[in-house]
């Protein structure tokens, strides 16, 4: 495969959150300090050798790794004050920062992470400045670009809510990932959401919980032009389409790491492909390879990553159909 001239250069706006990342990588497994019958009333003390500081959040980690493919992503959200080196390393890395709003009173969001030796996580997130992006429109960016395909994933509630109704109002492709906020938002909004969306993106565990929410079977029920994507993490991905599964492998590296900012990753990889008009089952192998440099270092965003390497990685990568009919 060679990679096709970009068709869509500046036609990506992201909406996910931007954030100071801490990870923690514990030396050993959760379940060794927890009691099971005092699950419900937990106090537990954990030490780690290091931490680390890294630039992340779900906007930021995807637009890096599709600016680093010639995307030249536009991220729609708010940061802090303290946002000025990160501002300038996105800029180096080839994301449009033109649409960040800083709050001046408030810090950037923060995100601190525990990982243990299975690669389960316990994550705190702490919202600062995105609270406000709330107040932020995408009508700027719909005059300044005509047509673009929007990204839908995790910020403050708020804000995907009234950006999910504005590209549905507006015609405006999206992909909806509400990721860890599927809990918390209401039932008519996920419905919308998954009713409206391009793709649906989500971990096994997301996808089932939306499908538990919702009510709804969401792969027996996709209109003929959605796609829904579904990460097993080191079990693969599978795509499904017009009553077609695509079974995605993974690139399996020498050693992981840390596994935070796979996911995020995955999808610049897949959005890439999808919108260059590459088969989804070349999507799927480009995502899976894009996130393999993600689990290869500390933090959300390998520097190393480009093109040529990523080629290298993508014909590695298995892929299987399958029809069904739900």
């Amino acid at each position: 495969m060679t990679f096709k001239k970009n068709l869509t250069l500046n036609k990506i706006v992201i909406n996910g959150a931007l954030a100071f990342d801490f990870i923690f990588l514990f030396n050993n497994y959760f379940s060794n300090y927890i009691l099971p019958d005092k699950i419900h009333q937990i106090n537990i003390s954990l030490a780690t050798e290091d931490h680390q500081r890294t630039f992340g959040g779900t906007g930021g980690n995807q637009a890096f790794y599709l600016g680093k493919l010639g995307m030249a992503p536009y991220i729609l959200t708010t940061a802090g004050f303290d946002f000025k080196d990160y501002k300038n390393f996105l800029n180096k890395n080839g994301v449009k920062t033109d649409y960040i709003k800083i709050i001046r009173k408030k810090p950037t969001a923060m995100g601190s992470v525990l990982t243990d030796k299975r690669n389960n996580q316990i994550w705190v997130f702490s919202q600062g400045a995105i609270k406000d992006s709330a107040r932020l429109t995408l009508a700027p960016l719909i005059k300044k670009l005509g047509n673009f395909f929007l990204v839908i994933t995790a910020n403050y509630p708020k804000t995907m809510i009234k950006f999910l109704f504005e590209a549905i109002k507006n015609k405006i492709p999206f992909a909806f990932d509400p990721a860890f906020y599927i809990p918390i938002l209401p039932k008519e909004i996920l419905l919308s959401g998954i009713k409206n969306a391009t793709i649906i993106f989500g971990n096994d565990y997301e996808i089932s919980f939306l499908e538990k929410i919702s009510g709804l079977g969401l792969i027996r029920n996709l209109k003929s032009h959605q796609i829904l994507v579904k990460t097993l993490g080191e079990d693969g991905s599978e795509i499904y389409q017009n009553h077609k599964k695509i079974k995605i492998g993974i690139y399996r590296v020498r050693k992981t790491i840390d596994p935070t900012g796979a996911g995020d990753a995955y999808r610049a990889g897949f959005l890439y492909g999808f919108l260059n008009h590459y088969s989804l089952a070349d999507c799927g192998r480009l995502a899976a390879a894009t996130a393999s440099f993600a689990v290869e270092v500390k933090g959300t965003m390998n520097k190393k990553f480009n093109k040529k390497l990523l080629l290298n990685r993508f014909v590695k990568v298995k892929t299987h159909s399958f029809s069904f009919f739900g």
